[in-house]
């Protein structure tokens, strides 16, 4: 465990609402995805055809350049996308405080 003050990494969690009929095609796409800007990515299923993906990164610079090509990635899948509102994701990033290998 680490403690405050110390540098931790980035976490972004993304959530999002597949339409039915595109679950597959929206798993592909999001395995397509470059993340090599990240240290890692998982995705789980939630239920009522919901994801969520969590990103690890090194340092916020990382995040903000995986934000671009985000927003571009996020606009080829729109189509399969239920939104929250008026938005496509529900979204927050936040420095990892604690943590356990």
């Amino acid at each position: 465990m680490k403690a405050l003050g110390v540098k931790m990494n980035v976490i972004t969690v993304v959530k999002y609402k597949v339409k039915d009929g595109f679950e597959q095609n929206f798993i592909d796409a999001i395995n397509a995805y470059d993340y090599s800007n990240s240290l890692s990515m998982r995705m789980i299923s939630l239920s009522d055809n919901e994801y969520m993906s969590i990103m690890e990164y090194e340092e916020i610079d990382k995040t903000s350049a995986d934000e671009v090509s985000g927003v571009n990635w996020l606009d080829t899948v729109e189509h399969m996308l239920v939104f929250f509102g008026e938005s496509r994701t529900e979204s927050c990033s936040g420095i990892v405080v604690a943590d356990y290998n």
